[in-house]
């Protein structure tokens, strides 16, 4: 089986929420290579670390007070060394995972530094909204409407100044006026929030 494939079966078996799943690694991989387009980043880097980034935080992986990048980095270590992964490129795509975060400055590779864009764009927007909304309930920080509309509300002051791309900069501005449109219309449909 392509190791490729095996990613898939992974993230696919490890409990993932499906924000958090192989739909969201997929949009973070095809998103960094659009923006990345000009460039020549190496393809099994950029979906290795993709499709791994967030394994940490998946039940099957996840361990109580550890960051979640940090432990995908650890996952992402032994189940691309079990995969016989280049060894050459195993610690870029380790960099790359353990810098994805906003929270955090990119990593050293091109392909580390196109995951953690298309990650943070995959957090505000329409795409990061529905997100957001699926998670109520699931996520200890998102437990009602009101916490997803604040938590939309922060990632689109905090996220865009994050991005440092060109590309990403200009996806950013478009994203954070659709989670800004929304928030408005939410406003204005529920009596400022009161209706939620």
């Amino acid at each position: 089986m392509d190791f490729r494939q095996e990613l898939i079966q992974i993230v696919d078996k490890s409990g993932a929420h499906p924000a958090w799943g192989v739909k969201h690694c997929f949009r973070v991989y095809h998103l960094a290579k659009e923006l990345s387009s000009h460039l020549t980043l190496d393809d099994e880097v950029l979906y290795a670390a993709a499709m791994l980034h967030d394994t940490g935080k998946y039940p099957v992986y996840a361990l109580k007070n550890v960051d979640h990048a940090l432990r995908s980095k650890g996952v992402a270590a032994n189940l691309l060394q079990q995969l016989m992964f280049s060894p050459l490129k195993l610690p870029i795509v380790l960099d790359a995972v353990e810098n994805h975060m906003y929270y955090s400055e990119p990593g050293r590779s091109d392909e580390a530094v196109y995951l953690r864009e298309s990650d943070i764009l995959d957090n505000f927007g329409n795409i990061g909204l529905m997100r957001l909304f699926s998670l109520v309930g699931q996520d200890e920080l998102i437990q009602t409407h009101e916490n997803a509309i604040d938590r939309a509300r922060l990632f689109a002051d905090a996220l865009p100044n994050k991005v440092t791309t060109k590309a990403g900069k200009r996806l950013a501005i478009k994203r954070r006026e659709e989670t800004l449109r929304f928030l408005a219309g939410i406003k204005r449909q529920t009596l400022e929030y009161a209706w939620l």
